[in-house]
Formats: structure tokens, sequence, C-alpha cells
């Protein structure tokens, strides 16, 4: 019996009957932890094609403020430079319909709501847009799990992502590297809607960091491989102290349109 116990289990690890799918890996994403609370001062580099860099600080909060649904708002603001400073991003995810999203411009001195049309729209020059700063809901996508590999050091699964409906997606098709020990994706390569090539690849670059028990990308790289573009985005701080908290109280204040306009 135990010399037929183990050939059961070899049939079965050679057959990959334990292996999850890839809808059941990008699950295991979406319900990790990463707390109720995040607030962070930021680095933002904006490099063109020739390596120029230009330098950016902005400041984040994050609150959950729907467990149930696991919906969360956002609010941005931006400390240096001059040119930038206090312009103030809130976004505030939503379930079964687009994210509410506001800007305040210093030079317009008025809040302007964001509409679904301006998605693609670059977010603040950077090679990010407004649809990126969405979180897709793991049913909004068929997935596939490709192979599971090595990437930059890590165990992971790769996943390919493919909208269900694609005029609700900026991308025709997402491929995503996912740590096996972090459930943190470390490489995403998005393709484009109009060409099906690839058009912009984000990266964790540095070690994930665990920070109040939580798995942290302290330092991530958004490249758009048709203009040359990047942009880092990174925890301020040294090897000491990174300017990164989770679980601590903010107020409901801060999330709303009078923040955007005062700052306070």
């Amino acid at each position: 019996m135990k010399k037929l116990f183990l050939i059961v289990i070899a049939f079965l690890l050679v057959f990959n009957i334990f292996s999850l799918t890839g809808k059941e890996v990008m699950e295991k994403v979406d319900n990790r932890n990463s707390g109720k609370t995040r607030h962070a001062l930021m680095g933002m580099d904006l490099v063109d094609k020739n390596g120029n860099v230009r330098p950016r600080t902005l400041e984040i909060w994050s609150i959950k403020y729907n467990q149930k649904e696991d919906l969360d708002k956002i609010v941005m603001n931006f400390k240096e430079p001059a040119s930038i400073k206090d312009t103030r991003f809130l976004q505030v995810e939503n379930i079964k319909r687009d994210d509410d999203k506001w800007i305040y411009l210093p030079a317009l001195g008025r809040v302007r709501r964001i509409s679904s049309s301006q998605g693609d729209q670059s977010f603040v020059g950077s090679d990010f847009t407004y649809d990126d700063m969405d979180s897709r809901a793991v049913e909004e996508d068929n997935h596939k799990l490709l192979k599971e590999e090595k990437y930059n050091g890590y165990e992971c699964w790769v996943v390919e992502s493919i909208p269900k409906n694609m005029d609700e997606s900026q991308y025709s098709k997402r491929i995503s590297w996912i740590t096996k020990k972090h459930l943190v994706p470390v490489k995403n390569e998005l393709y484009s809607k109009k060409t099906g090539e690839l058009q912009k690849i984000l990266k964790v670059e540095k070690e994930i960091k665990q920070i109040d028990g939580i798995w942290t990308p302290v330092y991530t790289v958004m490249k758009n491989v048709e203009t040359g573009h990047s942009t880092r985005l990174y925890v301020k701080g040294n090897s000491k102290r990174l300017f990164i908290e989770f679980n601590k109280k903010i107020s409901d204040q801060r999330f709303t349109q009078r923040f955007l306009k005062t700052g306070r």
C-alpha cells in the first residue's frame, strides 16, 4: 500500500494535478494582506530615452473604506519641485463601475474630475496613465497560467490576463510574474490594443521588504518600450528607515475634494 501511495503521488506531481489555475493565482494576489491604511513619502523620477532625470517628491495616503468589497481611497500630494508643488490627486475605488478620480491643479485653482474617456492619458506627465492607477477586479479578465519560472531570484507564477470586454481595458492583455513567496507582481508586460505588441513593462527593481508585517515593493519602474521613456517610483528613505507605514490612523477628511483644494 505504501508503494502504491508513492506511485499515485508521483503521478499527480508529474501531471501537475496540484497546480493552481491562472484565476486562482490572481485571486491569491487580490486577497493578499495590504493593510487597512498606508502612508508613504515617495520619489517619482521621469527619465527620458537619453537618461535625463526630472525628480519629484510626493506624499501618499490610502485607506480601505469598504472591507467587504476591498475598496480603497487614495490621495496624493506633490511636494516638489515648484512646477508641480501642491498638485493633488484623489481616487475612490468603486465596484461594477469606473473609479472616481479628481485632480487639483494650482494653476487652475480648482478641482477637476477625470472622466473615464481620459483614462489613457498620462498621469502628471509620467508613464502611468489614469487607467494604470486602477486595480482591476479578477473577474474582469480571463486568466491563464502560462508557466512557472524564476525571475530576478524569485520563484514565480506567470499568468496571462485578457480582458473579457476590450472596451473596458486600455491593454489587449497583461502578462504578470507573481512571486510565490510574497504574492507580489514583480514584472508586468502590458500589450497595446492598437498593435498587439508589447507597449510597457512594469518591474520591481529592488528587494521586496516586509514593513509592519506586509510585503512591500519599495522601488518600481514603468518603461514605455515604444518611446524609451520611463518612470521610477520608490519609497523615500535610507538603509535604516524607509518613510512608509501601514495601519496607522488617517482622518477621513484627507480623502475629500476639500483637501485637494486646501491641503488640509
